[in-house]
């Protein structure tokens, strides 16, 4: 599900289990009736799952919870998927036992219903055919399987039971069974050496050579280089844990001979040096060497590499190092020291595993038989899984009893057919765990189907998609790899590709929107919004006009002929000289404060000539929300009461933020107020201006949108996974999906009696768009620079530009980057996109994005739709990097802001 929200895919999920989920796991290993004494052999930091960490605030005492605990979590988890399902996705949970899967043509039969999907992870199987369960032990009783806990209340107090095993499950057994006496029976004669780990400094000091023999392990030959590897590691861990070591001590420990013939003895020793009473022993040093480069071992032996690493003699190995490794906690070793003490375990047939039971039951007076040996890993027969691979639907791996799978699970032969779990281990080791970071099967599992549920799995997307709005030009333009390369290296990484034909019908779009409703509309291109003078030819080619916000602007703009009656300068702060320039060419100036009004009267007046402006109305703040540009009503009523020879009055600007239409119309009618007193005080006004703010839309589908939202919210609620750079919350974004746009939105803003006021004053509506005339006419194209990964792993693609070439003052560009491929296609990767400068939190885009064929330098990322705003509101130079250069297309040649 975390997938599909990612994807932005519709997934129907059915769960089948043939017990409620509160007990859904192998039986009694986590469900309610786990006794409390029964404990997670394994620290609780590894438990965590899409809700969370098991114990985020340290509550559980103690480093090995119940497993009953574990269990409340995982059910918490389960309950929290249905809470946060993805938007179209859906979850059905069915409480029934899965007796048939078939492979279709193109999906799977289950339980004769078709599914495009399925994957079995059914876990220990239940019953398997080594069960003492079927054996004969006449009228003793017999204990198979030990799960739940319930099957032990069979055995009484008076009882004395035989036990087969003494690994993980026996120490279960004993903690709950009421047995007199238990008499373990192992093949091996030993019991399992307990966890033992490193602290403080101590830890600190090995962590190096933990990670040096994990690199090596990933390149290593063969099984003697490999022991060879953990020899020298476990001999580095020995010296720091004790001080000394011998190094055939731990050879011995590595072939698997150094027992001393007492199991008991070892095991108080174990204890003792594990609970730091005395130094640690050989067998806790290579136990930590193997368990902390287990990871490396993980990659270097799954899918093939066991067979490179001595096959059947690799199984045996690693065999012998889980009795080394993956014991029992310290307190549940305790317990195994205590009982032999009271008299409670008797240890006389503990090395007797090979002899017949029901003889070695004889000899102790046995009146129970405890079964404390699971089903083993791999294909067990009787289970589903075996009775696929009966079928030929699935097959075993080699000379293993796993069942053969690709790296997503999927099983060889089949293709909408997946397992994962204790069936693979021999092919996936260590796949029979709790610790998620060790296998990505489930989660490849999981990218795979969810791509399929997709409509177009092969476009790169940022997580979860938001595919831009389609522009023919663009579109053909990043469909050539080569014409994208000579613009790069003509005129360098990155560069802005610039087509002003869009920007004429976005501005017809709202001039005959204003004609419907029967005003007079005239487009102010704001030239903040791109500096290319291409647009601002555009805007004076179409009769139109141009809003400028600085004295180079304007400057510019006049020397591309653009009349001053077609230019009006809205700046924040005008110094002298700007208002100066205005008022020589005749520009109309948006006055924004009273103070200013009089400084423009008065060099107005100075060069004996008359200006011409439009008060700034600062709208009621008790209606819309509050502005730091213009001023309010009453207060220009006053200050405009008496004309001035040297000021003309020709209209009135307001600036809103936002994009609602309502507060435009508002807006509109508190400046028909003030145009009203304007006439009155004998001005001629001409127009109302309500500046940008006119909305437009960025993306293709509006589900998409929805489906973000919905992503985000997720994260910022702390329970999906970042999709963005150290989970920024992108709480100020621009609304890439919003309808109505341009005209639409503008007839609305002209509804219920505002064209009409318009009208009988005689008035024109002037706008001031940037983006909205701009959309579709821009795309930046980047180089490639290097594909790699921070000190975490975090894969990290870098590209030749810096994060000023696209932003605003919102947080993030939200729509989805264009690979244009120059490089063979590679595996999948998700990344984030990084820049030129150097700074930790340099971001392009500050969403994750998946690059479903790969990515590599010399490749090209586009990131289509940037005209507005994206390519120059805040670009810096930088570290003395040159600005990007604007390329007209389809001439290809530069704009004349770069020629100047």
């Amino acid at each position: 599900m975390e997938r599909a929200r990612q994807r932005g895919a519709a997934i129907e999920l059915t769960v089948f289990n043939d017990r409620p989920i509160a007990e859904a796991s192998a039986p009694g290993a986590f469900g309610e009736s786990v006794p409390d004494a029964w404990i997670l052999n394994a620290p609780k930091s590894i438990v965590e799952t899409q809700l969370g960490p098991l114990d985020p605030h340290d509550e559980i005492a103690g480093e090995f919870p119940s497993r009953g605990c574990v269990g409340e979590h995982l059910l918490a988890s389960w309950h929290a998927v249905a809470r946060h399902l993805p938007p179209r996705c859906s979850l059905t949970h069915r409480i029934e036992e899965v007796e048939a899967v078939e492979p279709s043509a193109d999906g799977v039969i289950v339980q004769g219903e078709h599914f495009d999907e399925a994957l079995i992870a059914t876990g220990h199987a239940h019953d398997w055919p080594g069960s003492l369960a079927h054996e004969d032990f006449g009228d003793l009783t017999v204990v198979a399987p030990v799960y739940p806990a319930s099957n032990l209340d069979v055995v009484g107090k008076d009882d004395v039971a035989l036990v087969r095993g003494a690994a993980l499950t026996f120490i279960d057994v004993v903690k709950y069974a009421d047995a007199k006496v238990f008499y373990p029976v192992t093949r091996s004669g030993r019991f399992m050496e307990v966890k033992a780990y490193l602290e403080g400094e101590a830890k600190t000091t090995a962590e190096p050579y933990i990670e040096l023999a994990s690199q090596k392990i990933l390149q290593c030959a063969g099984l003697d280089e490999l022991t060879g590897i953990l020899a020298e590691c476990a001999e580095h861990i020995l010296r720091i844990a004790s001080g000394e070591g011998s190094a055939e001590d731990i050879r011995a420990v590595l072939r698997g001979e150094d027992f001393t013939g007492d199991p008991v003895a070892e095991l108080r020793t174990s204890i003792a040096a594990a609970r730091g009473q005395r130094p640690w022993t050989p067998a806790l040093a290579v136990a930590l060497a193997f368990r902390d480069t287990y990871d490396a071992l993980i990659d270097r032996a799954s899918f093939g590499g066991r067979d490179t690493l001595g096959g059947r003699d690799f199984d045996s190995f690693t065999s012998t190092m889980e009795r080394v490794a993956f014991g029992p906690p310290v307190e549940s070793a305790e317990v195994i020291v205590d009982m032999i003490a009271k008299g409670r375990i008797g240890t006389e047939l503990i090395a007797r595993g090979e002899e017949d039971l029901k003889q070695l039951a004889g000899q102790v007076g046995a009146t129970a038989v405890i079964d404390a040996v699971l089903a083993p890993p791999g294909v067990v027969d009787g289970t589903l899984v075996g009775t696929l691979v009966e079928q030929g639907i699935g097959q075993r791996y080699g000379d293993t009893r796993a069942l053969h799978v690709a790296a997503d699970g999927t099983l060889v032969g089949q293709t909408h057919l997946a397992a994962a779990g204790r069936m693979n281990e021999g092919l996936i080791l260590g796949h029979d765990t709790f610790k998620r970071t060790k296998q990505d099967v489930i989660p490849r599992w999981a990218d795979r189907v969810s791509a399929r549920a997709m409509e177009n799995p092969e476009r790169v997307h940022g997580l979860p998609p938001l595919e831009p709005k389609h522009f023919d030009w663009s579109d053909a333009l990043l469909a050539d790899p080569e014409r994208c390369h000579q613009l790069l290296e003509q005129f360098g990484s990155p560069v802005n590709v610039l087509n002003p034909a869009p920007m004429q019908t976005n501005i017809d779009e709202l001039v005959q929107a204003g004609r419907r409703a029967g005003v007079l509309t005239k487009v102010f291109y704001a030239r903040k919004a791109n500096k290319a003078l291409v647009f601002a030819d555009t805007a004076r080619d179409t009769g139109n006009g141009v809003d400028v916000a600085s004295e180079n602007e304007l400057r510019q703009v006049l020397a591309h002929d653009v009349p001053g009656e077609r230019i009006i300068l809205s700046a924040a702060i005008k110094p002298d000289r700007l208002l100066q320039l205005a008022i020589d060419n005749g520009v109309v100036i948006s006055v924004d404060n009273r103070a200013e009004y009089d400084r423009i009267d008065a060099l107005a007046a100075a060069s004996g000539l008359t200006a011409r402006v439009a008060p700034r109305l600062a709208p009621d703040p008790d209606t819309m929300p509050p502005t730091r540009f213009g001023e309010r009503l009453g207060d220009w009523v006053g200050h405009v009461r008496e004309p001035s020879k040297s000021i003309r009055i020709v209209g009135v600007h307001a600036h809103l933020h936002g994009y609602a239409a309502a507060d435009r119309s508002a807006a509109l009618r508190e400046c028909m107020v003030l145009i009203d007193a304007i006439t009155d005080a004998g001005h001629n006004p001409e127009f109302i201006d309500i500046g940008g703010g006119v909305p437009m839309r960025y993306l293709e589908h509006e589900q998409q949108w929805r489906d973000w939202q919905d992503a985000i919210g997720q994260q910022r609620a702390g329970y999906a996974e970042p999709m963005t750079w150290k989970a920024d919350p992108l709480e100020n974004t621009y609304p890439y999906w919003q309808e109505p746009t341009r005209g639409t939105w503008l007839e609305q803003v002209l509804r219920d009696g505002v064209a009409e006021g318009l009208r009988e004053r005689g008035l024109r509506l002037h706008l001031e768009p940037g983006r909205s005339l701009l959309d579709g006419c821009g795309v930046i194209l980047a180089r490639v620079a290097f594909v790699k990964t921070r000190s975490d792993g975090l894969s990290l693609v870098g590209l030749e530009m810096n994060r000023t070439q696209c932003r605003t003052t919102s947080d993030d560009y939200l729509t989805d980057p264009v690979l244009v491929k120059r490089t063979p296609d590679s595996s999948p990767l998700e990344a984030y996109l990084v820049g030129a400068y150097c700074i930790e939190d340099e971001l392009i885009l500050r969403r994750k994005i998946r690059f479903p064929r790969g990515v590599a330098a010399g490749d090209i990322v586009a990131i289509p739709n940037a005209a507005g705003y994206f390519m120059h509101i805040l670009e810096s130079a930088s570290h003395q990097i040159p600005l990007a250069k604007n390329v007209v297309w389809p001439a290809g040649e530069l704009d004349a802001i770069d020629r100047a």
